[in-house]
């Protein structure tokens, strides 16, 4: 009797257990908000953001894209202690920031998107791999082929006032739209922004009702470059590729440059030759990503560079390290493989 009470105890003990932790991971409201639906055109780039209240010590943050019921596909993952890790660097890049207003923004950003890049893509909070809270955004992909449309460049000066014009749908009734955004600017012909700053700069696009004509007029307010790095530390063991990049932005155009830090002689500047190259692609609506790659790291190669930018209006800088690892580094595709069977592997049980 004795023993069979023991047993109807230990059974009863894991099943209120269990009610409690499936109660307990529905209701984590961390992520607060999400990016609205995001509308861009293929070969653009466009950045989703989500809110953050708070991250437990234990809990990790990603982005995911979702493929269908119970299937998803890791992009980039934060914890406390390592830091954010970006599954596919080339297309995909990450940052985990904290809200001066409370709590934490992780951004996504997506570089030249393609059609098939279009879909749902959710912010997730993970405790033991289980997503406790989540919030996701639709990413739709217009075919620059498909509308009837030009492309203007305007260039002004911080803190002046600039007028937008497509006086060329004269009679037509036509609205405007910031790409990467849902709501209305402002309907009519003119668009009028007053004291612009760094954060007006984007996509602005002057539509007929219908969406059969439209104009895009790409603004750049001018103002000195910043660099985000695409991760502070990145380790490889010798013998192996890896690569430090920076995302720079800026207007005018800037000058990207790479030194290496910490050397007998000071910083000195890197250059292309041998197995090391620096890779700068099309700067593009006021921003490019510089890249310094590494063909076959050797013993010489660890420590720190500085990626620097600067034009007419200042400089920037920012340090990256390449650290020694005594085993190589997965690919990033081979760590994003690895990641979706764990988790398929999660649903499954």
């Amino acid at each position: 009797m004795g023993k069979l009470s023991t047993i109807l105890l230990i059974v009863l003990n894991i099943s209120q257990s269990y009610g409690r932790t499936h109660y307990f991971d529905r209701n984590m409201n961390l992520v607060t908000s999400i990016s609205p639906t995001m509308v861009v055109e293929e070969g653009d780039s466009v950045e989703m953001e989500c809110r953050l209240e708070n991250i437990p010590d234990r809990a990790e943050v990603a982005w995911v894209r979702i493929w269908g019921v119970r299937e998803v596909e890791y992009l980039s993952v934060f914890g406390k202690d390592d830091g954010v890790m970006d599954y596919e660097e080339e297309q995909f890049m990450s940052r985990m920031e904290e809200d001066p207003a409370g709590g934490f923004v992780w951004s996504l950003n997506i570089v030249r998107v393609s059609r098939r890049m279009a879909g749902f893509y959710q912010c997730q909070v993970l405790l033991d791999d289980s997503a406790v809270s989540s919030r996701k955004v639709l990413l739709s992909i217009l075919n620059p082929q498909e509308a009837d449309h030009t492309v203007k460049y305007v260039i002004t000066k911080q803190g002046g006032n600039i007028t937008l014009d497509c006086t060329d749908f004269e009679g037509e009734d036509v609205h405007w739209v910031r790409l990467g955004e849902t709501s209305v600017v402002q309907n009519g012909k003119k668009l009028s922004l007053i004291r612009v700053d760094r954060s007006d700069s984007g996509i602005y696009v002057c539509s007929v009702a219908g969406g059969s004509k439209s104009m895009n007029i790409s603004l750049l307010v001018e103002h000195s470059p910043t660099i985000i790095p695409t991760k502070l530390v990145i380790a490889q063991a010798p013998g192996y590729q890896s690569s430090l990049s920076c995302q720079v932005t800026a207007a005018p155009v800037p000058s990207v440059s790479w030194y290496r830090l910490r050397s007998p002689l000071g910083p000195t500047i890197v250059r292309s030759k041998g197995d090391l190259s620096m890779v700068i692609e099309d700067y593009k609506d006021g921003r490019m990503t510089s890249s310094l790659v590494f063909h076959n790291v050797s013993q010489d190669d660890f420590g720190e560079y500085s990626c620097n930018a600067s034009n007419s209006l200042g400089q920037a800088s920012a340090t990256l390290q390449l650290a020694y690892s005594p085993t190589p580094v997965l690919s990033t595709s081979a760590a994003s493989t690895q990641k979706g069977w764990h988790a398929l592997l999660c649903i499954l049980g």
